[in-house]
């Protein structure tokens, strides 16, 4: 299983109206796997659940859904390991512990390319400040700045390069004005980067 990659694909967007017209959230991703658990997740437990639909990928309206398996249902044989062939998606709307976590589209590979946001390129100093931003809340326990504060410890950044890299960051929508990552910021952060 891969990396979920959060975006705002207009088609990954469309894929997942589509499968849920209902859902009026700000919340998508994307996954590129060969096979999906439709067992485990699909039924209330601890207030959490996943809601599946598969999709064919020809432009048709045709969706299929996948009806829940509680763990007293006879199981499916399968269902914890089905295939997606190519030409087909899953969208599976993720209720995680009460909240909505949004929608995420599983593709395979073969169909991932023009879904997939275009790679970012970023200067070490605006790697930097998404690294810091990922991992860290700016103030904790009466301390501010703190992505800053141990960003410079780490990296000597200077707090002009940080606030350079910082708009850069914003303007390539990596970042809000506020200065809270995006969904597209966490997916530039390279994956198992840590500070």
């Amino acid at each position: 299983m891969s990396d979920v990659i959060y975006t705002s694909h207009p088609d990954v967007i469309a894929l997942a109206r589509k499968a849920y017209p209902d859902y009026n959230g700000r919340k998508f991703g994307i996954e590129v796997t060969e096979k999906i658990n439709v067992r485990n997740t699909s039924y209330w437990d601890g207030g959490s659940r996943s809601y599946f639909k598969f999709i064919k990928l020809d432009g048709t309206d045709e969706t299929v859904t996948v009806p829940p398996q509680s763990a007293f249902d006879p199981q499916i044989q399968g269902a914890d390991a089905v295939p997606l062939v190519p030409g087909l998606a899953c969208a599976e709307h993720i209720i995680f512990c009460g909240k909505d976590m949004g929608i995420r589209i599983h593709v395979h590979p073969e169909n991932a390319p023009k879904l997939l946001p275009a790679p970012t390129e970023l200067t070490e100093d605006e790697l930097t400040v998404l690294k810091y931003t990922a991992q860290l809340k700016n103030s904790y326990g009466g301390e501010t700045n703190i992505r800053y504060t141990k960003a410079n410890r780490t990296t000597s950044i200077t707090v002009e390069r940080w606030d350079a890299a910082k708009a850069s960051l914003i303007s390539k929508k990596l970042l809000m004005a506020n200065g809270s990552i995006t969904g597209e910021g966490r997916n530039a952060v390279p994956k198992g980067c840590c500070i």
